[in-house]
């Protein structure tokens, strides 16, 4: 499921997507969630290898860059590397925190961004 990065309260951390890497949705990168959609995630660890939750060390998720710009992909938290927007973004701050404290709150979908994906495919 695709999901707003800031809205998804979730135990994971959602994913930037790799197979629409220029998508944007309300100016951020599309973001996807197993967990959301109540599947575990067995995708992102082998065959999104540049996800920046796949990333161990500062240096490697600071690495990454997007496509299109060259902007950076990730971010570094101080113990975990997660998409740029999730760290970065001021309607994200709230959500490091929660990552760092361990707290979690409940689940929310985000629909419109799957009419985004919709809109990119048909085009």
């Amino acid at each position: 499921c695709y999901v707003d990065p800031c809205s998804c309260k979730l135990d994971k951390a959602p994913k930037v997507t790799m197979y629409l890497p220029d998508a944007m949705f309300t100016g951020m990168s599309l973001y996807y969630s197993y967990e959301t959609c109540g599947s575990k995630d067995y995708f992102t660890k082998k065959f999104n290898t540049e996800a920046c939750v796949n990333q161990e060390s500062k240096d490697q998720c600071l690495s990454l860059k997007k496509k299109k710009g060259g902007a950076n992909k990730c971010a570094w938290t101080g113990k975990k590397c997660l998409g740029w927007e999730i760290v970065e973004h001021p309607l994200c701050k709230s959500f490091v925190k929660e990552v760092h404290s361990g707290a979690s709150t409940p689940r929310h979908f985000v629909a419109a961004a799957l009419a985004v994906v919709a809109s990119f495919l048909r085009a």
